[in-house]
């Protein structure tokens, strides 16, 4: 009885132990931990590398700071939009990159990798505040406007599911990180899993910290290179017309001065 619970034990072992040795093969870094980044952000790229297991799926999940998106079910072209709500809790930007086609990958697991296509799991997150007082609102309202927020997103590519994006040569892995004009220059996590069966193994987040590049400073705001260049270029033709102004006085003041001195000399 004894040497069968051994056997039984060693059996139990032998399979516990290469999942999790496969579970703590799972690495993951960035090329850049910061960024500093001008108006547009699309020009650059973040390189995301590590190792997995072999034939097991990769998700690499990218998420910015929240931030709210303002949407209205009436569009027209006033500035006054009827029905306009304020959606909050969904990110600023949000990537997910795979290593394989989603079709691969078991629907039960979708929401907790984040690979939905519809964004179920950030759904479940977002809320809703109404702009004017439309009183009580339906579940199915207020879904409504996040429907409209999420493909507000989508249209502007600040959400996107990469699939397949992740190459793959033996046990590394490797990738880009796409960055997007409009997203928020801020702190921004990106977070690796490893599929194993039915097990989701995930790591700590890396935080990549996204900045403008900067030539000065107003309080604790910083000007990018090219709003600066912008800036300079608005304020030209207003140096140019306060000069022409001052010069204009100047010139009326020596005319005035010029015909007293004439009116003093005839009426001498």
């Amino acid at each position: 009885m004894r040497s069968l619970f051994i056997v039984v034990a060693l059996a139990l072992v032998s399979l516990l132990i290469p999942a999790s040795a496969r579970g703590e093969n799972l690495t993951c870094s960035l090329s850049r931990h910061e960024v500093s980044v001008g108006l547009n952000p699309s020009k650059k790229t973040i390189q995301v590398f590590g190792q997995a297991p072999e034939n097991l799926p990769v998700i690499i999940r990218v998420e910015g700071p929240n931030r709210p998106v303002l949407v209205s079910q009436f569009q027209n072209d006033s500035l006054l939009k009827c029905s306009e709500a304020e959606v909050q809790g969904l990110p600023g930007f949000y990537q997910v990159l795979t290593s394989l086609p989603i079709e691969e990958i078991s629907r039960h697991h979708w929401d907790e990798l984040g690979i939905n296509p519809e964004y179920n799991q950030l759904r479940a997150k977002a809320w809703v505040r109404m702009r004017q007082d439309m009183g009580n609102l339906s579940e199915a309202t207020l879904d409504d406007y996040i429907s409209l927020a999420l493909k507000n997103k989508d249209e502007k590519h600040l959400f996107s599911l990469r699939q397949g994006v992740i190459q793959r040569d033996g046990q590394n892995y490797f990738s880009e990180i796409q960055l997007i004009s409009g997203m928020p220059l801020e702190e921004i996590r990106v977070t690796a899993f490893l599929l194993d069966q039915d097990r989701i193994i995930s790591l700590e987040p890396q935080l990549l910290q996204l900045k403008p590049d900067s030539l000065l400073s107003i309080g604790s705001k910083e000007l990018s290179m090219n709003a600066v260049t912008v800036i300079a270029f608005l304020m030209i033709p207003m140096l140019l017309l306060m000069i022409a102004t001052v010069l204009e006085r100047i010139q009326q003041h020596r005319e005035r001065e010029k015909r007293a001195r004439l009116l003093r000399q005839i009426w001498q």
